[in-house]
């Protein structure tokens, strides 16, 4: 199986209709956030919420965990078969999320509605091991306690950086140095001023075009942020990262080994099949 990234989710805090907030599938069972929907919105793309085995979560902010309900309730029969437990990954109040998550569907009084499930606290510095990927876990800074997640095809050396919501820190350039697609957040406007960013500890688009351009990274997808600002957005980060391109909802990308990206339309839901999409920025 070609190792491959679909955008289930790019749209921030607060999606209008027909959006869902960042979230991604790899490989078909590796679910990085939960959006608000995670479970019914992947369903679009020709993706089954029973096929996640494992779920990284890059912060416990409601916009990223407000979908785990659903996963939970869609993996109910899981541990009555043959399925393995739900693996779960992510920064120190995991299980504080899971626990919300779960006592949302009454597993005091109804055990049946969640699925059997292990949660992981994962540090930077940290390895994940699953199948032919390695993940590499490392600090995003944000309000609260949250990572960013390095996943690298062991066998073709191709690799997919995805930040979470975080302010523009050095650290990150060097943990996506050389990566193949940096999927980065582009929340905040490019005329917000730096000095505001400290309250947020976002990124405008011009932060995550730094980041790329200093890790060395082929491509940068910008995502969490709002379709109507997303011309000025590409516009801002081009100027300094060229190949940088506005990452939209259904979107796939093959990561076929080191600087070799095939970007795809996701036809799920539509009856349009895949077409490969050209170029950068569209």
């Amino acid at each position: 199986m070609a190792f491959e990234v679909v955008f289930v989710g790019v749209s921030p805090a607060s999606p209008g209709a027909g959006e869902e907030s960042t979230c991604f599938v790899i490989n078909g069972n590796i679910l990085v956030d939960t959006g608000w929907n995670a479970a019914l919105s992947m369903q679009s793309h020709d993706l089954l919420p029973t096929d996640i085995d494992h779920v990284f979560i890059t912060h416990g902010h409601i916009d990223h965990v407000l979908g785990l309900p659903g996963l939970f309730f869609a993996n109910r029969k899981r541990g009555q078969g043959d399925a393995p437990n739900l693996e779960i990954y992510g920064p120190r109040d995991l299980d504080a999320v899971c626990c919300a998550a779960a006592g949302m569907l009454e597993v005091e009084r109804k055990s049946d509605g969640v699925p059997a499930y292990n949660t992981h606290i994962v540090e930077p510095g940290d390895v994940v091991e699953i199948g032919d990927l390695r993940i590499d876990v490392d600090r995003s800074f944000h309000p609260v306690d949250a990572r960013c997640y390095r996943f690298t095809d062991t066998v073709t050396g191709a690799s997919l950086v995805i930040t979470g919501d975080t302010h523009f820190h050095e650290g990150l350039a060097e943990f996506a140095r050389d990566c193949d697609v940096i999927i980065h957040e582009a929340t905040e406007s490019p005329d917000v001023e730096a000095s505001q960013l400290r309250r947020t500890l976002h990124s405008r688009p011009q932060d995550a075009a730094r980041v790329a351009k200093e890790a060395g990274a082929s491509t940068l997808a910008l995502v969490h942020y709002h379709s109507s600002q997303g011309a000025t957005l590409l516009a801002a980060a081009k100027e300094i990262f060229g190949n940088t391109r506005l990452a939209k909802k259904g979107q796939k990308a093959q990561l076929l080994g080191p600087g070799q990206v095939a970007w795809l339309k996701g036809g799920g839901g539509g009856g349009e099949g895949e077409t490969k999409d050209p170029g950068f920025g569209q």
